[in-house]
């Protein structure tokens, strides 16, 4: 699947598509294809392109949906704490910088993030949800959170659902896809740049329509509040990120 998927992919893409793909009641297969504003200076705009096959499968307390998987620890009907691990795509290849400095600093690559998930069901409040992981290759070490709240409303076929959110990274995810080392400052002429955590605030809306009684067709958009600690680094070129998805799944 790595192959598939393009580098240079926004965070605010990653968590869109990834965790907010249509979910089948048993098993399904599809395609998505996303696309996100560049996040870092000097990289063209389609090496956000993203695609990669959607597999979504759930058998009891196991469950597989799109780039996460993961097995629910706790199940009733209003809570649910799981175990999950999920691919995060988020890198900067330098070589594909028009920016001469930014192709003289190391490359940022993707990992594997693991953790722990609660999410609490609330028919007249919708669904809180958060999230706790953490790099499991060593790529930054760091530590990442998310909280959310969504909001279903289901429109005949149609399913709408408005999500606010926020995602919190720790000094260490940060240096490592936004920071300028000591080495790299003096081999690129850019100014050294140590970031300290981050509180990053978003607003999405996800869309499913159910064209038959196994087809679904689904996508969304994405509007991401970049942090100071993000927008001030000298390899970041601009304060906010707006992403779109789409795709269709065969529930079998």
């Amino acid at each position: 699947m790595s192959n598939m998927v393009k580098s240079g992919v926004s965070l605010a893409l990653i968590m869109g598509c990834a965790l907010q793909v249509a979910k089948a009641d048993d098993f399904s297969l599809g395609l998505t294809a996303g696309w996100s504003t560049k996040l870092y200076k000097g990289v063209n705009e389609n090496k956000n392109n993203l695609i990669f096959p959607t597999i979504d499968y759930d058998a009891d307390r196991f469950w597989f949906h799109g780039l996460s998987a993961g097995y629910d620890l706790l199940q009733t009907p209003a809570d649910r704490i799981s175990v999950l691990g999920y691919y995060l795509p988020l890198s900067l290849k330098a070589s594909d910088s028009h920016s001469r400095a930014v192709r003289k600093l190391n490359n940022r690559r993707s990992t594997l993030m693991t953790g722990l998930r609660y999410s609490h069901e609330s028919l007249s409040a919708g669904t809180f949800e958060t999230t706790l992981a953490t790099d499991s290759l060593d790529q930054s070490n760091g530590l990442h959170w998310n909280g959310a709240w969504t909001y279903p409303l289901q429109l005949g076929l149609l399913n709408i659902e408005p999500q606010l959110g926020i995602d919190w990274n720790d000094e260490k995810f940060n240096r490592y896809y936004y920071g300028i080392s000591s080495d790299e400052s003096r081999r690129s002429g850019l100014k050294k740049y140590n970031p300290g955590d981050s509180f990053t605030p978003y607003a999405e809306l996800s869309l499913n329509y159910a064209m038959t009684g196994n087809w679904n067709l689904f996508g969304g958009a994405r509007y991401t509040f970049l942090s100071k600690e993000v927008k001030d680094s000298p390899i970041i070129g601009k304060d906010s990120l707006l992403s779109f998805w789409t795709g269709f799944s065969y529930t079998f």
